[in-house]
């Protein structure tokens, strides 16, 4: 006959079988609350179809903890915050949610800091100086280090750096240049991105924007002046 299980073996048997159902339900709720992930939004109807999905994401992302992808999730709920003016033009709801959309990123980052994506949505986010210019080169050297080749993310890239001081960066120069030649040599749908960022760049950075797509591409240097891709 089978001997009966000692005492200790069948509640180490038990507490091994509650664990894993804790974490079978630990992996499920997230998916359940917030079944598609979001990605980074750059338009406006992208940006508020993610901000719908706010509470269900920072709720899944609560669950999830030590998800970096999730709190990275919830973070682009509030992609609308992107690209906007100073904090003074924001009440106080909205300063709290910016607020809260910074922590958000800088959670997923502390979690995963491979994410591109996320380095670029706190480095395009509005801050108060000199925190604004003085940490925008660290964002934005940290997207292009975590994702090196992103064409989906390059054209933001190009704007972001293009309406700041980041540009005067030679290191940053030298990303800009990847991009360029990434969109030129095989995303031939984004050249619209580099005059478009050369047109909002800051005066002062023209010149340095112009000089660096004629390092890849002197025909292409023209035609940020004519408005029309090569």
């Amino acid at each position: 006959m089978l001997s009966t299980p000692p005492e200790k073996l069948r509640l180490a048997l038990l507490l091994l079988g509650i664990v894993l159902g804790l974490s079978g339900v630990w992996m499920l709720l997230p998916f359940l609350l917030s079944p598609n992930p979001i990605g980074l939004s750059f338009d406006r109807n992208g940006a508020e179809a993610a901000a719908a999905h706010r509470t269900r994401a920072v709720l899944a992302a609560e669950i999830g903890a030590i998800r970096g992808n999730l709190w990275a999730s919830a973070a682009f709920t509030d992609a609308r915050f992107m690209g906007t003016e100073g904090l003074t033009s924001f009440d106080r709801k909205n300063s709290e949610q910016l607020a809260q959309a910074k922590a958000n990123a800088e959670k997923a980052l502390a979690l995963a800091p491979i994410d591109g994506a996320a380095w670029l949505f706190l480095a395009m986010l509005p801050a108060a100086p000199p925190d604004a210019e003085s940490r925008l080169v660290t964002l934005l050297e940290m997207s292009y280090f975590t994702a090196p080749s992103a064409p989906e993310l390059a054209p933001w890239r190009l704007k972001r750096a293009a309406t700041s001081s980041a540009l005067a960066d030679k290191d940053i120069q030298e990303f800009i240049k990847s991009d360029i030649r990434e969109i030129l040599q095989r995303r031939p749908e984004f050249q619209q991105a580099i005059i478009a960022a050369y047109r909002s760049a800051l005066p002062q950075n023209q010149p340095i924007f112009e000089s660096l797509v004629a390092d890849v591409d002197s025909a292409a240097a023209q035609s940020l002046h004519s408005g029309q891709p090569n």
